[in-house]
């Protein structure tokens, strides 16, 4: 076999090969069979072709030179029929199909005459060269013609087209180009112009590109293409065209070539065939793992919506359990206090044995682990790195897993922080997690981390509402407190008027002689009035308390005295506090310096400690009944050496419950037996007004059914005065 023969067997093999994997792709769509037909009289063509160049005989080269001319009369017929019905024209140029189906009808009758081929006779590098006869000239002009016009067709749809259908006439427009270039190559030596047919090969890249436009939706580089087909075509003519030529030198032409031939149609198509029946196969064996990777790719992607983490959370585990049948599934999230991740939530199967660990030190290697390396971490490898290396820090590592009971881990990061950390058990039956698995799972962690991040974002945005909320609520009473205080004084100064002028008359009234009873009377309503005057003067008080309270505090930084603004804010409390119920104990320095701070936001911090202590202590009250029991309040203060001032403010109330501790500065939790009576929003302010606001710092140590101590350290007016930002 010489080298026009070899590459038109490639030719044969491409075409065929292309034309059954588009037909048979959707054998009803107009576009996916015409190019099937076209790739069938490319067949013929390149067939003919191959025989014709192997004949040794003028009677076998004539026969198979005519043969070779179906292909050729048909080939630019059938592909401008593709084309049209790739743009969808083809009611319009209906009558045109129809046309020039009649001159390739016409063409082949005449072709198998000496009117078409005239004979065969040698030309250059040919034995055998058809020669052409008088109806090849009209026939050449037509051909030439519909193939120029074919390819001005595609070029002027192409530039109106838009989307998938402008990137397809794209490639084609292209493939065309180089397919028609090479098949011209084959019509010189047929006017005794010496150029031989080097182009035919083009016609196997010329049916790559079409084909690949025709079967993708999603169109790659064109470079790209033609550099796959290039290499493609190089290296099966290698593979099958060596061979072949050997077997011409060595047997020459015989039965061999029919067996030869099919093992090069084999040869051609196995690898695609191996590649579609591989697919199925997985698809089969990979079905139920492809359904939940599908699952957690949809609800990864869904997860965003959700704004209450705890929700969200609970929301993942059940997911991965229901989804990947698998015995537990555990979220870890970072506790700065604890300096741990603590589990958040958790789902495990019923038959698991076994408690859950309820947290992971930040200083364990699990969490080192993944600072380093943001993969997911496989516990059986792990385990077999551990066995085998018998590395010291691998098997605490691989025992912290085991406890875990981690088949696989992985991280989730927010902003670079490492956040959470996820621990999956082992799957139903025991089959393995596969790399699949870890790539959906690295989407579902990133996916995670968006939406952890959009719910702590929204938990700070309700917290900040509620606190705007409080503080336009503060304002308004603000407002009417300005405004009600003068009624409300007014109505106090009539009453203490009144209370006086009673007294006076009683006084006068006891000067005179009365009956013992009469006598008995008035002191009574001495008593009643002087109660009435006490009780006005307690009202004013609280009255200015509420005023000092409700004004904004606009001094900024000032210099505080303790006792002064501890004073204010219990005056505010009066609305709830009976002063005989209640012990006040200072044991304050009367050369205490004064505090650098903001007067209202202090007297706001005192107001809560004494309220919520005001409420432990009756609780103890009400449950506890002992006798002799005090309500107690005790103010302590000393200076210290840095320039701090301590401040100790203790309540022998009931106490807070060991389990309770931690959560008494989260925002939203309260101890109080009512939600009612309690926003869980004090104890939280108090500790941003104090360490954010003042730099200072606020400790609390409690003892159940004891009491609790407020231990503040706020700066004092010996150190430099710095105007803050209220």
């Amino acid at each position: 076999m010489n080298w026009w023969a070899g590459g038109s067997f490639v030719n044969l093999i491409t075409s065929l090969f292309l034309g059954v994997l588009v037909f048979v792709q959707n054998p009803r769509n107009k576009k996916n069979y015409t190019f099937g037909f076209f790739c069938l009289v490319t067949v013929v063509w390149s067939f003919s072709y191959v025989i014709w160049q192997m004949a040794k005989d003028y009677d076998t080269a004539l026969f198979w030179s005519r043969a070779l001319m179906v292909g050729g009369i048909f080939v630019p017929i059938c592909y401008f029929h593709h084309v049209i019905c790739l743009v969808e024209k083809q009611k319009k140029l209906r009558w045109f199909i129809i046309s020039i189906y009649i001159f390739g009808f016409i063409s082949l009758l005449a072709d198998f005459t000496s009117f078409f081929v005239s004979g065969v006779s040698s030309r250059e590098l040919f034995l055998y060269w058809p020669d052409p006869g008088i109806l090849f000239y009209p026939f050449i002009v037509i051909w030439f013609l519909l193939c120029i016009g074919e390819t001005i067709f595609i070029f002027y749809h192409f530039r109106l087209a838009k989307g998938v259908l402008a990137a397809q006439l794209k490639y084609i427009f292209i493939g065309t180009a180089i397919g028609w270039g090479g098949a011209f190559t084959n019509y010189p030596l047929w006017f005794g112009i010496a150029i031989p047919p080097v182009g035919n090969i083009c016609v196997s890249i010329y049916l790559f590109i079409v084909a690949y436009a025709i079967l993708k939706y999603r169109l790659m580089d064109i470079r790209l293409v033609i550099s796959r087909v290039a290499i493609f075509i190089f290296v099966y003519t290698l593979v099958l065209g060596v061979p072949i030529w050997l077997g011409f030198q060595l047997l020459g032409v015989g039965l061999w070539l029919m067996p030869v031939g099919f093992m090069g149609l084999l040869a051609t198509t196995g690898p695609f065939i191996y590649l579609y029946i591989q697919k199925r196969a997985e698809d089969r064996l990979l079905k139920e793992q492809r359904d939940y990777q599908e699952t957690l790719r949809k609800a990864s992607a869904g997860m965003g919506r959700i704004r209450e983490l705890d929700k969200l959370l609970k929301l993942m585990v059940f997911i991965l359990t229901r989804s990947i049948r698998i015995e537990q599934a555990l979220v870890y999230t970072l506790d700065e206090k604890q300096k741990a991740f603590v589990l958040s939530a958790s789902r495990r199967n019923p038959e698991v044995k076994g408690a859950i660990i309820p947290s992971i030190p930040a200083d364990s290697l699990l969490v080192k682990r993944f600072k380093e390396d943001a993969t997911s971490l496989s516990g059986e490898e792990v385990h077999q790195r551990a066995q085998d290396s018998r590395d010291f820090s691998l098997l605490q590592l691989d025992n912290l897993l085991y406890q875990l009971r981690a088949s696989l881990a992985f991280p989730i990061f927010i902003q670079n922080e490492l956040f959470a950390i996820i621990v999956l058990g082992r799957k139903d039956k025991n089959r393995m997690y596969s790399e699949d698995d870890i790539a959906v799972f690295s989407i579902l962690s990133n996916q995670a981390a968006l939406a952890i991040e959009n719910a702590k974002f929204y938990e700070d945005m309700k917290l900040t509402q509620a606190q705007l909320l409080q503080a336009e609520k503060m304002a308004t009473i603000g407002t009417m407190a300005d405004g009600l205080s003068h009624q409300i004084n007014n109505r106090f100064h009539a009453m203490g008027f009144v209370a006086g002028d009673a007294r006076d008359t009683i006084k006068k009234a006891k000067e005179k002689d009365l009956a013992p009873d009469m006598k008995a009377v008035f002191e009574e309503l001495d008593v009643a009035f002087t109660r009435v005057e006490d009780n006005v003067h307690q009202g004013g008080d609280i009255v200015k308390g509420l005023l000092r309270y409700t004004r904004k505090g606009e001094e900024g930084f000032t210099p505080v005295g303790l006792i002064e603004v501890f004073k204010a804010a219990y005056e505010m409390a009066q609305f709830k506090i009976r002063s005989s119920d209640l012990e006040v104990v200072y044991n304050v320095p009367e050369n205490l310096p004064k505090i650098k701070g903001n007067f209202t936001q202090l007297q706001e911090v005192f107001f809560n400690m004494i309220d919520n202590g005001y409420d432990a202590m009756r609780q103890r009250r009400d449950e506890l009944k002992e006798d002799g029991y005090q309500m107690t309040i005790t103010l302590s203060a000393s200076a210290l050496p840095d320039g701090m001032i301590e401040i100790i403010l203790s309540d022998n109330g009931m106490g807070v419950k060991e389990e309770d501790r931690e959560k008494l500065f989260t925002p939203f939790f309260t101890t109080k037996l009512s939600n009612r009576r309690g926003t869980g929003l004090g104890l939280y302010v108090i500790k941003k007004l104090i360490e954010d606001n003042h730099n200072g710092i606020l400790n609390l140590s409690s003892e159940y059914k004891k009491g609790t101590r407020f231990t503040l350290r706020l700066p004092s007016m010996s150190q430099p005065l710095t105007p803050g930002v209220v």
